[in-house]
């Protein structure tokens, strides 16, 4: 249950600001999501600096098998 100090303060930021316009977010930032991905052939010529090549990441366990050399790779991208 609300305080009547903090009623108060509900009812006067209410009368303060009535109407609040909402906007539409720009997806003008986005234009570029996905565009920068590690994987394919820029996954390849990376990996293969370290020894490994892009099919390692095909199977999930690359996680728990071959992170640092992931890592390492992603690093140098």
């Amino acid at each position: 249950m609300l305080s009547a100090a903090a009623r108060h303060l509900a009812r006067r930021e209410a009368a303060i600001r009535p109407f609040q316009v909402r906007t539409m977010a720009s997806l003008e930032q986005f234009e570029d999501y996905g565009k920068a991905v590690f994987t394919g052939k820029v996954a390849e010529e990376y990996l293969s600096k370290h020894g490994s090549s892009a099919a390692i990441l095909k199977d999930p366990t690359w996680v728990n098998t071959h992170s640092d050399t992931v890592a390492m790779a992603v690093f140098d991208w």
